[in-house]
């Protein structure tokens, strides 16, 4: 069970309280000087009906409308600064927090959740939840106090007119309530469907070099447009309800105006109110359409807001891993492991089956099996992207669970199959888990990837920019990026989960020896299908369904005419 609260939008607002209260005094202000126009307008009708009514009056009358004016616009200044920065500030925090909070939570959360879903939290969600903060408190907080106060300004002048004009609101509140619960219901499935929709653009133009190749652009349009034609229909069943509940609110609006004029005009002709008071009646009537329409609009944003909030707090509710880890040890890695009765499943299928094996310093192991045999399970369990059991990997004798996870992160570097190369110049991605390091030594890792020559061919070099995700370099470029980038780090022990798949055997060859001078008297783990690659390596270990069938050097390997050497010989043609 989680222990982390719910965020709620009044939580996000008392973080900015004094703000938020400082932009509400100024609306206040703003509101006041409105509501005393109709007032003014009162003094005004009232003079102009006397016999003989002083031009200095209306002009005093006309000075205060101006300085109402000036007030206002002054003050408008201040809501404006303050209620819509602190939604600002509000949108800022929320989205640094949640995206630390993403940074913070295990593999398997990625595993199951989709890019495409969590971009629209973080882009979507927090930007509808900037306007509840904002806008939504705004249109709130206006539309109530100027309904109290134009209420009180109308039984001041006649409360029974003041009544009549007020019937239509047990209604309007029962309207309010019941629209508002089916707007955040209707509004959550617009927000799933846009991430949905999110997620189709993002695999579609990720993979735009397998759509190409395959030539499945029809097919990508005709999915994409099934998502789009899905949130299509979402945002037009949140548009009926919006549809139906504006005009029922101005249609409230209207039958107040219409109970007011009737009963008005009547006490009026019977001189129980004089023109003035029914013209300033009127006109605080009039101003009482934007409070019904405000009230209205407020809660839609505001639900709006409350489900996106919901859809964010499933994920910061998600528990992360602890950056703190009371009883581990920091351990200066050299290299030396052992893996005993090593077992472990994925839910309910066995991946690995009592493997045990030594890897002493400076050995290099290469790793080869069938697809699905266990060889990355191995070393993902190594490096506790996957969590490992009690008692069943050591690093230089120590349980790799009890080794402190910035020592493990120092000391052994896992490079996977699928490498990632992010947006910038070569330089950028080359360095990226080191900023700090030097254009030589850059270079020099480069050299070992043997990717050296090519990136010069580049236009601008190492400062050549590699464009989305990599798309503008090779498969067996962007895998030696990603060597380069390990080996830049001078690892004590790397791992390297099939890397030279997209590398013709040549550049392999190449790579392979360099990587065994620079890695010489540290440890070098490398899976392979390809089993000539790993044929110089010190030892090689074959797996089969989750078990070690084989281990050896490959003359002893040879010998024994096992998988290993059939696999061998067929790559080979002998």
């Amino acid at each position: 069970m989680s222990t982390r609260k719910k965020k709620t939008i009044f939580s996000l607002l008392i973080k900015y309280k004094y703000s938020f209260l400082a932009g509400l005094l100024a609306l206040s202000v703003v509101d006041v000087c409105q509501l005393s126009i109709p007032l003014v307008i009162e003094r005004v009708i009232n003079t102009l009906t006397l016999e003989k009514p002083r031009v200095s009056d209306i002009t005093r009358f006309g000075l205060y409308m101006v300085g109402i004016a000036i007030t206002m616009a002054v003050f408008r200044f201040f809501w404006r600064f303050f209620i819509m920065g602190a939604a600002r500030r509000i949108e800022q925090s929320l989205r640094d927090e949640f995206f630390e909070h993403l940074q913070s939570l295990h593999f398997d959360f990625f595993s199951k959740r989709k890019v495409g879903d969590l971009m629209a939290h973080t882009v979507n969600d927090i930007e509808t939840l900037k306007f509840a903060c904002g806008l939504g408190v705004l249109i709130a907080y206006d539309g109530v106090f100027l309904l109290i106060f134009i209420f009180a300004a109308m039984l001041y002048i006649s409360p029974e007119l003041a009544l009549y004009a007020f019937i239509p609101f047990p209604i309007l509140a029962v309207i309010v309530y019941k629209f508002g619960r089916m707007i955040e219901k209707r509004f959550q499935r617009v927000q799933d469907s846009f991430s949905i929709l999110t997620e189709s653009a993002r695999e579609s133009i990720s993979g735009i070099k397998v759509v190409k190749a395959y030539v499945r652009e029809d097919s990508e349009i005709k999915d994409f447009s099934a998502s789009s034609s899905d949130y299509l229909d979402k945002n037009l069943n949140l548009i009926k309800i919006w549809g139906v509940y504006q005009p029922v609110i101005t249609f409230m609006a209207g039958s107040a105006t219409a109970i007011f004029i009737w009963m008005g005009g009547i006490k009026t002709i019977s001189l129980d109110i004089n023109v003035g008071q029914f013209a300033a009646a009127l006109v605080y009537l009039a101003m009482l359409t934007w409070p019904m329409m405000a009230m209205g609009w407020a809660v839609d944003i505001i639900k709006r807001g409350t489900a996106s909030l919901n859809r964010i707090n499933e994920v910061l509710m998600v528990e992360p891993k602890s950056i703190y880890e009371p009883g581990t040890v920091e351990l200066d890695i050299q290299g030396d492991i052992e893996l005993r009765n090593l077992s472990y499943s994925y839910n309910g299928i066995r991946a690995l089956n009592n493997v045990s094996m030594q890897i002493p310093v400076g050995q290099a192991l290469g790793v080869t099996g069938a697809t699905g045999s266990g060889k990355s399970t191995l070393f993902q369990l190594l490096t506790r992207i996957v969590e490992p059991p009690e008692h069943s990997m050591f690093i230089d004798s120590v349980d790799v669970r009890e080794i402190n996870r910035d020592s493990l992160r120092d000391g052994v570097i896992y490079v996977p199959q699928e490498t990632t190369v992010f947006s910038g110049t070569v330089m950028d991605n080359i360095s990226f888990m080191n900023p700090e390091v030097t254009e030589q030594e850059v270079q020099e890792a480069a050299k070992v990837a043997e990717l050296y020559d090519e990136i010069m061919a580049f236009p601008g070099g190492f400062d050549a920019v590699v464009g989305e995700r990599g798309l503008s370099l090779s498969g067996g470029q962007r895998q030696r990026l990603a060597l380069a980038r390990a080996v830049l780090l001078k690892p004590k022990v790397l791992v390297l989960d099939d890397v030279f798949s997209s590398l013709d055997l040549r550049t392999e060859s190449l790579v392979l020896r360099n990587l065994r001078k620079e890695m010489d008297g540290r440890t070098l783990l490398a899976i392979s299908s390809r089993v000539p690659s790993i044929s110089g390596f010190d030892r090689i270990a074959v797996f089969e369904k989750g078990n070690l069938v084989e281990i050896g050097s490959h003359e002893e390997l040879m010998k024994k005419e096992g998988i290993y050497s059939g696999l061998y010989k067929i790559q080979t043609y002998e």
